[in-house]
């Protein structure tokens, strides 16, 4: 039997696998940061006890993928 649950990452795992702070990510839950359109989308599940889903995780990481700049003029 497959198991079909959402992955949620806890903010430790999260910062294993990104190499971002779990202070930063904190950090980016603020309502300041979060008006400013730092962070990433993340679940509250109480006050102390937050997760981020692993699709919005995953669209975070490919919305900074930086491509090489175009050398044409070498």
């Amino acid at each position: 039997m497959s198991d079909d649950r959402p992955r949620l990452w806890t903010p430790q795992e999260l910062a294993d696998y990104t190499g971002v702070p779990i202070r930063t990510l904190a950090d980016w839950r603020t309502e300041r940061a979060r008006r400013r359109g730092l962070g990433l989308p993340f679940v509250a599940l109480s006050s102390h006890n937050v997760r981020y889903r692993d699709e919005d995780v995953e669209a975070f990481i490919a919305e900074r993928v930086v491509a090489p700049m175009d050398r044409a003029g070498d």
